[in-house]
């Protein structure tokens, strides 16, 4: 995983652990992001970090769900997080945080 999708990964994170710590703005703006992505890989990425009202689920789970394997949900997910990471949206939303 590089840089930028470990910056993102960082952040849905601590969403999911520390929801007070993010601003309604910046959960706002990631709203719009994950809508970037498709349907079933932005339901999947909302429920693998447990963020903006979704029940965290397990990888199995989400893996039953998509009617994959868990190491190809995982892939799915790690694939979404670069293709987020990538986009000038979130790099907006970095400087916005700093």
């Amino acid at each position: 995983m590089d840089e930028l999708t470990k910056e993102l990964q960082s952040f849905l994170v601590r969403l999911h652990y520390q929801p007070e710590g993010v601003s309604h703005q910046m959960e706002h703006y990631l709203e719009h992001l994950v809508c970037l992505l498709e349907p079933e890989d932005e339901e999947a990425l909302l429920h693998y970090f447990g963020i903006l009202g979704h029940e965290q689920l397990s990888l199995a789970e989400i893996a039953h769900e998509n009617s994959l394997g868990p190491e190809a949900m995982m892939e799915r997910i790690d694939n979404s997080l670069r293709r987020l990471a990538v986009t000038p949206e979130w790099q907006m939303m970095k400087q916005a945080m700093k």
